[in-house]
């Protein structure tokens, strides 16, 4: 009963969370690994679902790439709250702010890991598609 109660809470959260636009002012606090985190989980949502073979390879992301500290239901929470027309926007801005604090070796070890994603089902949508390219425009990649 009581999961009950507290699942209609987080319903009726979620739902006013909608409702407000999302600040983007965090997005220059975030560390490596809370960057790369949104990345990788906006590529896997990007066709509409999370498959298990999308989220093996984020938790391979979190295991070897960045040892920074990330609470990820946080995480999950802001990118399930944040409204499908600011995805593309908020996405933009975190590929930005990765860039701002990486290496072209963690660049490109993100970039192999978000090919990993979007081919984890063996084949790439063309809303994938639209998130790879934006990536590889904001880090000036062919």
């Amino acid at each position: 009963m009581l999961q009950l109660y507290l699942r209609l809470q987080f319903l009726k959260l979620n739902s006013l969370l909608k409702l407000i636009p999302m600040p983007t002012q965090f997005i220059h606090k975030m560390n490596k690994t809370e960057a790369g985190f949104h990345i990788l989980m906006i590529l896997s949502l990007a066709d509409g679902s999370l498959h298990k073979a999308e989220s093996s390879v984020i938790l391979d992301f979190l295991e070897k790439s960045f040892h920074e500290p990330i609470e990820i239901i946080k995480e999950q929470a802001f990118l399930r709250a944040c409204p499908v027309e600011e995805m593309l926007n908020h996405f933009t801005e975190t590929a930005q702010q990765f860039y701002r604090i990486s290496t072209v070796k963690e660049r490109n070890d993100l970039i192999s890991f978000a090919m990993k994603v979007v081919m984890a089902d063996e084949k790439m949508e063309s809303e994938e598609n639209v998130y790879i390219n934006t990536l590889f425009d904001c880090w000036g990649l062919e």
